[in-house]
């Protein structure tokens, strides 16, 4: 399967949990404060389960070698271009995640 098609197949399941508003919330903090920040506001949002919404994107993120979600962050952060494409994969699920939100 090539990028793409796992980007939309990730887009496609994160739409099935969240609604539109919270998918757009999560892309306005992803964009203005970064992979971290949105990690933390989805902790924060009571009707964002987090361990659901990374289920999803676990399958581009590459967590598997992490034992939890802070552990990944933080090695994530010391590699700047890792960090940058790894932004640039979770914002184009999101957005195909809006985009199957809004075709619902």
């Amino acid at each position: 399967m090539n990028l793409d098609a796992t980007i939309n197949k990730v887009g496609f399941e994160i739409a099935n949990i969240l609604d539109e508003n919270l998918i757009n919330k999560l892309l306005g903090v992803l964009a203005q404060d970064g992979v971290y920040a949105m990690w933390v506001y989805a902790k924060a949002k009571k009707d964002i389960m987090e361990s659901e919404l990374y289920g999803k994107l676990k399958s581009i993120l590459d967590i598997s070698n992490y034992e939890d979600y802070e552990q990944y962050f933080q090695k994530l952060s010391e590699d700047i271009n890792e960090l940058l494409f790894r932004k640039e994969l979770i914002e184009q699920a999101l957005i195909y995640a809006r985009y199957h939100a809004k075709a619902k």
